[in-house]
């Protein structure tokens, strides 16, 4: 929209209707981004810098801890990360941010971070981090086992992310495949229902059905959730 339009329509708006729509925009924010006050863009682009702030010195932080200085991050890595975390509101997840920007960050490790795992990490919900969570603390205590050949079943999941989401179970596991950060077991050596599927010649083959009951991690989902959970 043009700027000299834009006035123009600000001009026409009365008091009674910019403070209707302040009103309605505070039902449907976070209390905390009242706190910078003002128009409602002021007040958005406020609460998002203070996400990079804190972001920002957690991983200052985490590089401290490990004795590392910083080294420069590729803009299409860096941009989108920043720009992501700043939407960011749920401590839990402000820490992966923060992880992941400290590891990129690193000169020893900084190049394994993909400018995808911003994207990546925006998608995800609180819920759908908690499970991946819990797959990584699981592949840390089984080592000794070949990590994509580790299966996690329906009833395990929601043991950890708790019955109530029962219901939105193939959802949230969709999404993870959708992301590339899970997938279906798909061998005839796991739990997954095969079906013998004849050629019409003197052979049968066993043809494993794609499942969400039974899932394991991709290389890809590995790679990620090391990169915002070690340093």
């Amino acid at each position: 929209m043009p700027d000299d339009l834009s006035k123009e329509i600000v001009k026409e708006m009365t008091r009674e209707t910019i403070i209707a729509a302040k009103e309605f925009a505070g039902k449907l924010i976070s209390p905390s981004l009242e706190e910078g006050g003002g128009l409602i863009k002021d007040t958005i682009k406020y609460w998002r810098f203070k996400n990079q702030v804190n972001i920002l010195l957690k991983a200052k932080e985490f590089l401290s801890m490990k004795g590392l200085e910083p080294s420069r991050i590729l803009p299409k890595t860096l941009i989108p990360l920043l720009e992501n975390a700043s939407l960011e509101e749920d401590e839990a997840i402000q820490n992966k941010w923060a992880t992941l920007l400290a590891n990129a960050a690193r000169e020893d490790i900084g190049y394994l971070i993909k400018p995808s795992y911003a994207e990546i990490l925006n998608e995800l919900s609180p819920i759908e981090v908690k499970i991946l969570d819990y797959i990584y603390h699981r592949l840390n205590e089984n080592k000794e086992v070949e990590i994509i050949r580790i299966d996690f079943t329906k009833k395990e999941i929601l043991s950890i992310i708790g019955d109530k989401y029962s219901d939105d179970y193939y959802l949230i596991i969709d999404n993870l495949f959708r992301l590339n950060l899970l997938q279906p077991t798909a061998s005839g050596k796991s739990k997954t229902t095969l079906v013998t599927y004849n050629s019409g010649e003197n052979d049968n083959i066993d043809v494993a059905l794609r499942t969400s009951e039974i899932v394991s991690i991709t290389y890809l989902g590995l790679a990620f959730i090391k990169a915002c959970n070690e340093m």
